[in-house]
């Protein structure tokens, strides 16, 4: 009779797993046809040199020691590098990718809660609320966020494995764990909370540490020395993850530092960050309950002490409580995982200008849901709801979920989708949402409307690199080469750290524009500057090559052109190799190279016919 109960609980284990992988993957099907963003899809995709070239050794050892989008996340780019071979500049690839790795994160979190509480329904609802909310929404349908998707999958894959270490402790067992952690840091630094998050499960629901509030014993002293040195064991045993989340954290520091992402004490006094911090964790909370209004880009506001005091009583209240109630572990183990795993991102050290984001309570949500449904499951109990009625109502929220989670989806097809709502929900002007409208809509086509935008963003934040290189880049496109000349060297004045990508793109643009003006000589300099930032930014080098082949130095133009090529072996690229071998009198290697260029691309009509050209005369 045991085993066919096990039977029947294996069975119903599956059919709800297979129900949460369906209902996944259909609720986010839609991101099958969207596009890629202008937002920091170009800085890990789109124009990314390095990961446009798709895997390979050379783009591997590039990942691992990049600092790329101020982020040391050697995976994430693997990831992303992988996706090019296999996509190549297809976006429903790589949001598919996404999609697929909340799905298992999802199954793994159903996994996990029934296999360490052995509550069936308590675990689907919290991985089904984990599928289906609307705060989650940014991480799977923002392709830049595969870092998050793919982070928390090895992180719920490390928990996995200290649970099946806890069962029986070997060495073994402990490397797999840091073998899972160390990828979750590789994918995302936000994972540092890892040895934290152990110490609550060691709490509840493995039961690894004594219950505070259990009655004294007999013999306290004895107690007391018994609990000290388990205490004192399983802190030890944390100690290596400990170091990892240290070194981690001082890789994330050097690589936000690199890429001029931490905003400095000037900009943002600590007093503010504190209270931003507070109301951020408010914010968290109200959004998960109530999921309206979301946007993309949160601005900061001038904080009201009303509204900081009101925060901080709020979660001091809910602290309070789950303290008086500590004899239900749930609630203490879902409480401190949401407080705990946010704060590497609660802005007390800012990275970026947003107040809070959507994107960061992807995995401490994991926590609010397990207070929630836990809490709820026993209320219920006492009450004696009926199980009827409480699943009802767990399927009547689920429902109102996804219609959340649908509707908001809807904002992230395209750039000008995103940011035209970004606009609308915003409780400020923010010239990052205004410089991304601006982009947008010149993109479409709809420059006038773009331009105003930048305007205004350059209103907001005169001093920011980043709406006079995208001016520039607007300017240049319609041949005001003046204008884009000045608006490049803004952006280059403004700039506070030569590895800004910004810096980059100008000094790249601005040997094109050189080159445009005729000032061969200020255009190699630039272009020289960028390749001294970044060794293989091809079109500095196509940029040389053309400047030589303009001054009739064929040999040297192909040399750059074969740089380029082995960087980026687009057929464009091919093309300009095969001009200059040819004009330089090596037919036989331009003959090859047209043939390349034409084998990529059958559409080059001028590599065709100077094939059937060269292959007619004698050799």
């Amino acid at each position: 009779m045991r085993r066919a109960r096990s039977g029947q609980a294996g069975q119903r284990q599956f059919v709800l797993a297979l129900l949460l992988l369906a209902a996944t993957l259909l609720l986010y099907a839609p991101v099958r046809s969207f596009s890629f963003l202008s937002w920091d899809d170009n800085l890990y995709v789109t124009e990314n040199d390095h990961t446009r070239s798709g895997l390979s050794m050379a783009s591997a050892a590039w990942a691992f020691r990049s600092l790329d989008a101020a982020n040391w996340h050697p995976l994430t780019w693997l990831s992303h590098l992988l996706d090019c071979s296999l996509f190549g500049m297809n976006p429903a690839g790589p949001h598919c990718v996404n999609v697929l790795l909340h799905a298992a994160n999802v199954l793994l979190l159903f996994f996990l809660l029934y296999r360490a509480t052995g509550c069936l329904g308590r675990s689907f609802f919290v991985a089904a609320l984990f599928a289906f909310h609307p705060l989650n929404v940014e991480s799977v349908a923002w392709i830049a966020e595969r870092k998050n998707v793919l982070s928390t999958f090895f992180f719920l894959v490390a928990i996995w494995g200290y649970g099946w270490y806890v069962k029986h402790p070997n060495w073994k067992r402990y490397v797999a764990v840091a073998a899972a952690f160390a990828a979750s840091l590789m994918s995302k630094p936000m994972a540092v909370t890892f040895p934290f998050v152990l110490l609550l499960l060691d709490y509840w629901p493995l039961q690894r540490l004594p219950d505070p509030a259990a009655p004294a014993s007999r013999t306290p002293g004895d107690t007391r020395s018994r609990e000290g040195k388990q205490w004192g064991r399983l802190g030890l045993e944390k100690v290596p993850f400990l170091a990892m989340s240290v070194a981690s954290s001082w890789i994330t520091v050097v690589a936000q530092r690199h890429g001029n992402a931490l905003l400095p004490e000037v900009a943002l006094r600590l007093p503010t960050r504190l209270g931003n911090a507070l109301c951020s964790y408010f914010e968290y909370i109200r959004t998960t309950f109530w999921p309206a209004r979301l946007g993309t880009f949160y601005p900061y506001a001038p904080l009201r002490p009303g509204r900081v005091i009101l925060s901080a009583s709020i979660l001091g209240a809910v602290t309070g409580l789950v303290l008086v109630w500590r004899r239900r572990r749930c609630l203490v183990f879902g409480w401190f995982f949401f407080l705990g795993t946010l704060v590497p991102v609660i802005g007390i050290v800012q990275v970026g200008e947003q107040a809070w984001a959507d994107r960061y309570a992807y995995l401490p949500l994991i926590g609010l849901f397990v207070v929630a449904v836990w809490l709820a499951a026993e209320i219920s109990e006492a009450v004696h709801v009926p199980r009827a009625v409480t699943v009802g109502a767990a399927a009547v929220l689920l429902l109102a979920a996804g219609f959340a989670t649908r509707t908001t989806l809807h904002y992230w097809k395209d750039s000008l989708t995103l940011f035209i709502r970004a606009r609308e929900v915003a409780s400020r002007p923010a010239s990052t949402i205004e410089i991304n409208l601006g982009a947008a809509l010149c993109s479409t086509g709809r420059v006038d409307e773009g331009m105003r935008h930048y305007r205004l963003a350059e209103s907001l934040a005169p001093w920011s690199a980043l709406v006079h290189y995208d001016m520039g880049v607007t300017f240049m496109r319609r041949g005001n080469y003046v204008a884009a000349l000045r608006e490049f060297q803004t952006a280059l004045q403004y700039s506070h750290s030569e590895y800004e990508p910004v810096v980059i793109g100008s000094l790249n643009n601005l040997g094109l524009v050189y080159y445009h003006l005729g000032q061969f000589g200020e255009a190699w300099n630039s272009y020289t500057a960028a390749l001294n930032l970044d060794p293989h930014r091809h079109q500095s080098l196509l940029g040389r090559g053309y400047i030589l082949f303009q001054m009739e130095r064929y040999a040297e133009a192909a040399e750059q052109f074969r740089q380029a090529v082995a960087i980026d072996p687009s057929p464009d690229a091919w093309l300009v190799l095969a001009k200059a071998l040819d004009a330089g009198g090596q037919a036989p290697q331009a003959l090859a190279a047209y043939q390349q260029a034409l084998h990529l691309n059958p559409e080059l009509r001028e590599a065709r016919d100077r094939i059937a050209e060269l292959s007619a005369q004698p050799r």
